[in-house]
């Protein structure tokens, strides 16, 4: 089975875009995200609180600041604290899919999709 690779992309107000990646594994475009313009290195911190798991990811700032948090999710704690880590990436993923303003200022889609909304365009 082929996995899904995206395209990252930045648009301005003139309606031009900055591809940041293409060919990109959606983990690895979480990522990015993050660190997209220096802003610092992506970072997860969890921790236990009864029995639930709540996870964090953002960045930590280059010049050593305090980790900044661009969205969490909880999730019930099992036995097995890599698979719950995987959950929750899960979720982090669909959030940067969703709602991507939460973790940075541009785009993510399917390099499929991406490819075919510009074939359309310059055919127009």
């Amino acid at each position: 089975m082929l996995e899904t690779t995206y395209t990252m992309f930045v648009g301005d107000v003139a309606g031009t875009e900055e591809i940041v990646a293409r060919g990109v594994t959606l983990p690895r475009a979480l990522v990015l995200a993050l660190e997209h313009g220096g802003a610092g290195r992506a970072t997860i911190v969890y921790s236990d609180i009864g029995s639930l798991r709540y996870f964090a990811i953002g960045r930590r700032p280059a010049d050593g600041g305090d980790f900044e948090c661009a969205t969490y999710t909880v999730v019930q704690r099992s036995d097995n604290h890599g698979s719950d880590a995987d959950r929750a990436f899960e979720v982090f993923e669909q959030v940067l899919l969703n709602h991507p303003h939460e973790i940075w200022g541009g785009r993510v889609v399917p390099d499929e999709e991406f490819a075919r909304r510009h074939h359309e365009e310059s055919t127009t």
